[in-house]
């Protein structure tokens, strides 16, 4: 994996009043009181078959005989597309082994608006050029690093894959206390609301499967010296 440094700051974190989301996920001032280094892209297929590989790991959709496993989502994927139908323990196994972490949403939201204010990490208006989505990702993931990096050089926050992340007590997501929870949007997502940076869990609802495996959700992964995956 190759990391990319995010400094310590402040930042604005959540839903302006007056949009849907705001009621579970309301604007606050959040500081990151410690600077971290995460993903410059999503896991990856096949950085996912090394650690399978080396530990002989099954994940949930495969213990499960689900008929989509991450070896076969539904649709041909190559080594350098984000892996796929993660459950949220697939991605804390994967992390456990590679010493790494899955990053608290407010860290997550803080290095994806990379200082940025607005809806997208390139502004308010959204711009398909920007992100995979189902109007223009062809009905399946794409490789990683393919559209535009945001300011501190990360890939694919908006779209390709939504990246589980832990709870933040202080601004996580309402409905699922002590969960994780993904973000930013995938592939598949049929509208731009669900790519914006703010937007917690796909299509704002709270499912009894939130932490289950699907066909577009992945991960990235963290590092933090003072931090431990447990």
């Amino acid at each position: 994996m190759e990391f990319v440094w995010i400094p310590p700051g402040k930042f604005m974190m959540g839903c302006t009043p007056g949009e849907k989301c705001a009621e579970r996920t309301p604007l606050r001032e959040h500081t990151i009181g410690e600077g971290f280094w995460i993903g410059r892209t999503e896991v990856t297929v096949g950085q996912f078959r090394r650690f399978v590989r080396e530990t002989g790991y099954r994940t949930d959709a495969e213990k499960a005989g689900d008929r989509r496993t991450w070896r076969n989502p539904g649709f041909r994927q190559g080594a350098d597309h984000p892996v796929v139908c993660m459950s949220a323990e697939d991605a804390l196994a994967y992390a456990r082994w590679a010493g790494v972490d899955l990053p608290i949403e407010a860290e997550w939201e803080y290095a994806a608006r990379a200082g940025a204010t607005t809806r997208y990490s390139w502004g308010e208006r959204f711009e398909p050029a920007n992100a995979w989505y189902r109007e223009n990702s062809g009905g399946s993931t794409r490789p990683v690093a393919q559209r535009r990096p945001n300011a501190w050089g990360l890939y694919d926050v908006s779209g390709n894959a939504w990246e589980w992340c832990r709870w933040d007590a202080l601004g996580g997501t309402a409905c699922q206390p002590g969960k994780p929870v993904p973000r930013g949007g995938s592939w598949v997502s049929c509208h731009p609301v669900s790519l914006r940076l703010s937007m917690p869990t796909p299509s704002m609802g709270c499912f009894p499967d939130v932490l289950a495996w699907d066909d577009d959700r992945g991960f990235r992964c963290i590092r933090k010296l003072t931090r431990v995956t447990r």
